[in-house]
């Protein structure tokens, strides 16, 4: 038997916001998102642009983030980071990622459906369970690039300005695509 609850969302935003978990005008996307009534946000990334300190930043446990952002980034912002000691940094632009929780497979599946047609081509089922079908909403924006390496710098100043340039527009693609899932929201016929 299907133990479905859906959370009072605008609470559950409402806090998030106050706690400062959730991404600067994430609520713009979200709260279409949350409309239907057998479907509901579970955790969401609105995108990021960071920087990594570490030999490798896909590493967890010998990496850490020394610069992070949700918003556009100037070379300035690069620039500090540089400024530091660190022997080796990347730079990494991710787009959206958001989990969602449905009442029904015909819910997540329509759901996955409209994610797909939005850009979001990493999407997929994650869970079934008593509680609902959980759907990881997920793009294949990403951007990985040395800035420093061994204490050598990887990029002249010309070269800082089109990274920067070109991490900017990952995050802001991100956010047309889920400007796109929002509006589909609406259209989720098996979600209402």
């Amino acid at each position: 038997m299907l133990r479905w609850k859906k959370p009072d969302i605008r609470s559950v935003l409402f806090e998030e916001r106050l706690i400062g978990y959730l991404d600067p005008g994430a609520e713009r996307y979200l709260a279409p998102l949350n409309e239907p009534p057998k479907l509901y946000t579970t955790s969401s990334c609105t995108g990021r642009i960071a920087i990594v300190e570490g030999r490798f930043h896909w590493l967890r446990d010998d990496a850490r983030i020394v610069f992070k952002s949700h918003d556009p980034i100037t070379v300035h912002d690069v620039e500090r980071v540089l400024k530091r000691p660190f022997s080796d940094l990347w730079l990494k632009a991710t787009g959206p990622i958001l989990h969602l929780r449905a009442y029904s497979l015909e819910c997540a599946l329509e759901l996955l459906d409209a994610a797909r047609q939005s850009g979001f081509k990493h999407s997929g089922l994650i869970s079934a369970g008593e509680t609902g079908y959980t759907v990881e909403v997920m793009s294949s924006i990403q951007l990985n690039a040395p800035l420093r390496l061994g204490g050598v710098d990887m990029l002249a100043r010309e070269s800082l300005d089109r990274l920067v340039e070109l991490s900017n527009r990952a995050l802001e693609e991100g956010r047309r695509r889920l400007e796109q899932l929002a509006r589909a929201a609406e259209k989720l016929r098996s979600c209402w």
